[in-house]
């Protein structure tokens, strides 16, 4: 999928009980979120007007969307097992895909009441997305969005060399330092990191791809460290704040320098060349006497793009 523009959902689901409304108003809220982040949702609580022939309206919005989401509740799953009203025919044009082997990766399961966790045969080992747990909605929510964007392919890291495709005297050292890289990266969204800032030239590695920051330190005065911006686009300061802000709160910050002298406890703003954001923090700094084990450890989070883009950033 082309991630310019606006891509084209359809929502297959069930009504399940009519007195029960909560779940319509889900499935409405889940719709009403994406369009909000560019997604062009066809959801029948919209689109399905007043005499129009609902069965022409489910094929056209499954055969003109590249991305189908179905609701799988416990209904969902027996009206689709049974063949039963709009699900079952909705079921018959996604199985006559899959057997097709067209569109074979267009559907997405989606977990909601449904207490066992169980998917329509006709769905049976595709991987689903589990809104079972309120409390976990944005979590899901975004990874569901960077699906539908294809930004979760860009997390994957580039395909490296092989260190021990080369014999040779001279390219040993060379493939020592390849294996040492990962003493000095951390690919994960968001994490704690210890490391000697003596070695590596002080860099260390946070996140991959559009995501990946490089940051520079050196030794600084007592329970200090410098830190810089050579390898990213800018820094932000403010001691004010000693906890991970708000992306809201980003504006508060000072980019004008190319350095910070960081106290522990304080935090560091960095944005990168693709203009994402993250956070650290200094928890603690050793020093020796000796040129060796000289420890700098701080804790990160990486702010995802839908965080920024309901802050506004």
């Amino acid at each position: 999928m082309n991630n310019i523009g606006h891509p084209k959902l359809f929502i297959s689901y069930s009504w399940d009980c009519e007195e029960n409304k909560n779940h319509m108003n889900w499935v409405l809220k889940l719709a009403t979120d994406l369009r909000k982040h560019g997604v062009d949702v066809f959801l029948d609580q919209w689109d399905a007007r007043l005499g129009n022939d609902l069965a022409f309206f489910m094929e056209q919005g499954l055969t003109s969307s590249q991305l189908v989401l179905c609701i799988c509740s416990e209904n969902y799953v027996r009206k689709a097992n049974l063949g039963k009203g709009g699900v079952g025919y909705e079921k018959r044009i996604l199985s006559a895909d899959l057997m097709s082997g067209t569109n074979i990766d267009y559907i997405i399961p989606i977990i909601r009441n449904n207490k066992n966790k169980t998917l329509p045969n006709f769905l049976s080992g595709i991987k689903y997305a589990d809104f079972s747990v309120d409390e976990n909605y944005l979590a899901i929510y975004t990874e569901l969005l960077a699906r539908i964007y294809n930004e979760d392919l860009k997390r994957k890291p580039d395909l490296g060399n092989n260190p021990f495709s080369s014999i040779q005297a001279s390219c040993t050292i060379s493939q020592l330092l390849n294996l040492q890289e990962v003493e000095f990266s951390n690919p994960a969204m968001c994490g704690t990191v210890k490391f000697d800032y003596k070695r590596n030239s002080g860099k260390y590695t946070i996140g991959d791809g559009n995501y990946r920051f490089i940051l520079g330190f050196s030794e600084c005065g007592y329970n200090s460290i410098y830190c810089y911006k050579d390898h990213i686009l800018r820094i932000g300061y403010n001691p004010e704040f000693n906890s991970f802000p708000e992306p809201s709160d980003f504006l508060k910050f000072d980019y004008t320098s190319r350095c910070k002298s960081l106290l522990v406890g304080e935090i560091l703003i960095l944005e990168n060349q693709m203009h994402k954001f993250a956070v650290i923090k200094i928890l603690s700094i050793r020093k020796n006497k000796v040129d060796i084990d000289h420890l700098v450890e701080f804790s990160y989070k990486i702010y995802n793009d839908i965080e920024l883009v309901d802050a506004n950033v």
